[in-house]
């Protein structure tokens, strides 16, 4: 949902006197979620997980709506449990699927991690089995699944985004929290995504509220990185893309994070055009971006790997103007070498 989106201006507070009202409402709505997720929670703190799977299980979630940078941290980790000796599968609900066909954040996974496991379900505890007992894995990597605490897992790792860490303060609807900001502290692993989109003393801070919510975990820091630009079949361009004016569009949660990772390739944004996350591509708005005088005069137009998944399921933009800019985690510091030295210590040896 991009930041300048109304229902975005509104849970931040920045429209005018006539918000106040749909505020109220958003607010009223946020005490029931509140409630329901307070007795979820408070059933699964008394009495634990109610499914155990007979190999470890590695969490990855967050505590927001939206997008938070989770896709790239699993790529992240199944390479780094594939360097360990270790054949991890990754589990995910399946959201935003169409018509059968894997979901965009599946077609990433597969494509930056050949070759591995993907399994996808509502029911994450058969999904689980499934890849143990059909496909051999060794290691689940349980993409989303903070909130999702049937699973008893080895490891907990919830993502915060530095550019918007707590969801405005408030749970849905009237901000984007899942749950309060004080369930952090079930967390053993908090990841910072995006640390080098805020300033140094928005950072500082933000890393006090962590250490303070959840003391006992091990924190981390990374940014999001380009790691190379291709066309829409996945071939390398020529030559670097410095100084061209360039059109971006996407299907995202977090558009305005992406837009700022773009910038560091030193285009000229000219336009851009955001659809909400997950968003199902027609040929008509491919057609519609690729229209003359639908932007001003550009040389390329830019999106993400998940948003080029969709578009070339269409079968028709494959030699369009369209560039696809690949994203990876990049762990500041000594993160990487913490990240492995943790997993080393949770999981039993390959």
């Amino acid at each position: 949902m991009d930041e300048r989106s109304p229902y975005r201006r509104i849970m931040a507070g920045q429209t005018g006197v006539w918000a106040a009202p749909l505020r109220a409402v958003l607010r009223a709505g946020a005490i029931i979620y509140g409630g329901v997720v307070y007795l979820r929670n408070r059933r699964f703190d008394r009495r634990g997980p109610t499914a155990i799977l007979p190999v470890p299980v590695i969490s990855v979630g967050n505590i927001t709506a939206g997008g938070t940078g989770k896709t790239p941290l699993v790529i992240e980790l199944v390479n780094h449990l594939e360097q360990m000796g270790y054949s991890p599968a990754v589990v995910s609900r399946g959201y935003a699927a169409f018509d059968e066909q894997i979901n965009d954040e599946e077609c990433v996974i597969r494509a930056e991690c050949p070759g591995v496991v993907c399994v996808s379900d509502p029911d994450r505890v058969q999904a689980g089995e499934i890849a143990h007992s059909k496909y051999g894995a060794d290691v689940i990597v349980l993409d989303d699944g903070f909130q999702h605490r049937r699973l008893s897992r080895t490891l907990d790792i919830v993502v915060v985004d530095a550019s918007c860490p707590f969801g405005y303060g408030y749970l849905l609807p009237r901000g984007l929290l899942r749950e309060p900001v004080a369930n952090l502290a079930r967390g053993d692993v908090a990841v910072v995504t995006r640390s080098d989109q805020v300033s140094s003393a928005a950072m500082s801070a933000l890393d006090k509220k962590l250490r303070r919510i959840a003391p006992d975990a091990v924190h981390l820091h990374c940014r999001h990185s380009v790691t190379g630009v291709c066309r829409l079949d996945g071939t390398p361009i020529d030559g670097a893309l410095e100084g061209k004016r360039a059109v971006l569009f996407a299907g995202i949660g977090r558009p305005e994070a992406f837009a700022t990772t773009v910038r560091s390739l030193d285009v000229e944004v000219v336009g851009e055009r955001w659809w909400p996350d997950h968003y199902h591509y027609r040929v008509r708005d491919i057609d519609s971006l690729l229209g003359a005088g639908t932007f001003p005069a550009h040389d390329v137009l830019l999106t993400t790997q998940k948003d080029a998944a969709k578009i070339s399921m269409l079968g028709r933009f494959e030699h369009a103007n369209i560039l696809v800019v690949n994203i990876a985690i990049d762990f500041l510091g000594d993160g990487g070498t913490i990240l492995r030295s943790v997993l080393a210590d949770a999981l039993p040896r390959s």
